[in-house]
C-alpha cells in the first residue's frame, strides 16, 4: 500500500473546506510524527522540502498544526520497551491512544 503525502500546506487549505481527523504518531518520547484523514484517505503530512512533518515535542507539533483545522485529534503512542530491553516485540499491538486538543 503506498502512503501518500500532503503538504502542511497543502492539509491547511485542504481544512478549510473538507472535514480533518489528526492522528499524532509518538514513536519515542521526543518523537513526534503528524498524519491526517482527509476525504477518507490517510495521508503523512510534510513540511519543507517534503519530509515527513516530525518534531521533538507535543507542544512544537501544536504550534505546527495552528492553522489546520480539524474534527478530532488523537495521540497514538507506541512503545518501544520490548524491544530496548531485549525482548522480542509484543504479538499484539500495545499502542496508546487518547484524544487531544491542538
Amino acid at each position: 500500500m503506498e502512503f501518500k503525502k500532503i503538504s502542511l500546506d497543502g492539509l491547511t487549505q485542504r481544512s478549510q473546506k473538507e472535514s480533518v481527523n489528526l492522528l499524532i504518531q509518538s514513536q519515542d518520547p521526543e518523537i513526534y510524527l503528524a498524519e491526517a484523514e482527509v476525504g477518507g484517505v490517510r495521508y503523512g503530512v510534510t513540511a519543507g522540502r517534503g519530509q515527513r512533518l516530525m518534531t521533538r515535542s507535543l507542544g512544537a507539533m501544536k504550534r505546527e498544526l495552528t492553522e489546520v483545522r480539524y474534527i478530532a485529534a488523537t495521540l497514538r503512542h507506541r512503545s518501544s520497551f520490548d524491544e530496548m530491553i531485549g525482548n522480542p516485540a509484543a504479538s499484539s499491538d500495545l499502542a496508546f491512544e487518547m484524544p487531544i486538543n491542538l
